[in-house]
């Protein structure tokens, strides 16, 4: 009896066996990375510690893992690339550019240096010879001589202080009559620009009385003088 139950376990043991061997064959086992990978968790590091009585490792959890610090994020505006090709050239541009000198005076400003200035025959032409370059218009008293008519118009005034000093050929052409009315021996006024020590461009011929003649010329021929000076300064 004792034989036959061996048997019968021995036969049992067999066939759990073959059951086991058959599964293993027919059937795979999933591995830790692929339980891992549906479960969505992740391998931690367990402690364990040695139990010298029992000689047997004791489980006594997992190891913490240090905890990740996130960095701070700043801020940096980046323009666009088309903003920085359109500012760049700009900035460029007024660096290079150096900034304009103010003028000392403004008489030296472009188009302000036209000086008029006033005096008699011999006063302009002695000013004249000394500044020849002189950007002015001239304001000049004299005594008609005579007048030497030309050809086209064009009529020489002989002009000069009373019956002394040099002699100024005024220029002009006269269109119109206006020196039919002047006599000689006459005071005249005449405006022009010199082309010559004493040759003048006339643009205006017109007659003065003997009381404005006879008024005192000296206070602005000294002031003609003065600003005469006043350009020499500034040029030098």
């Amino acid at each position: 009896m004792f034989a036959h139950k061996v048997k019968k376990s021995n036969s049992l043991a067999n066939n759990t066996q073959q059951k086991f061997k058959a599964e293993l064959c027919n059937r795979s086992f999933e591995t830790a990375s692929g339980i891992l990978r549906k479960n969505g968790s992740q391998l931690k590091q367990t402690k364990l510690s040695l139990c010298q009585k029992e000689n047997k490792l004791i489980f006594s959890g997992f190891v913490e893992e240090p905890m990740q610090t996130k960095l701070k994020q700043e801020f940096v505006y980046v323009p666009p690339k088309k903003l920085l090709k359109k500012s760049t050239p700009i900035l460029a541009a007024q660096k290079s550019e150096p900034l304009a000198a103010l003028p000392t005076s403004s008489m030296s400003k472009p188009g302000r240096n036209l000086r008029s200035l006033i005096g008699r025959v011999d006063f302009c032409i002695k000013m004249h010879k000394t500044q020849p370059d002189l950007n002015a218009i001239w304001n000049v008293y004299g005594k008609l001589l005579r007048i030497i008519v030309g050809k086209r118009g064009e009529n020489t005034l002989l002009l000069r202080n009373d019956d002394k000093g040099p002699i100024l050929q005024s220029i002009f052409y006269d269109f119109d009559g206006e020196l039919n009315s002047l006599n000689n021996g006459c005071y005249v006024h005449v405006v022009g620009r010199f082309t010559g020590e004493n040759r003048l461009n006339t643009f205006s011929v017109t007659q003065v009385s003997a009381a404005d003649w006879q008024q005192n010329f000296t206070r602005v021929e000294n002031l003609t003088s003065y600003i005469l000076m006043q350009n020499t300064m500034q040029t030098n």
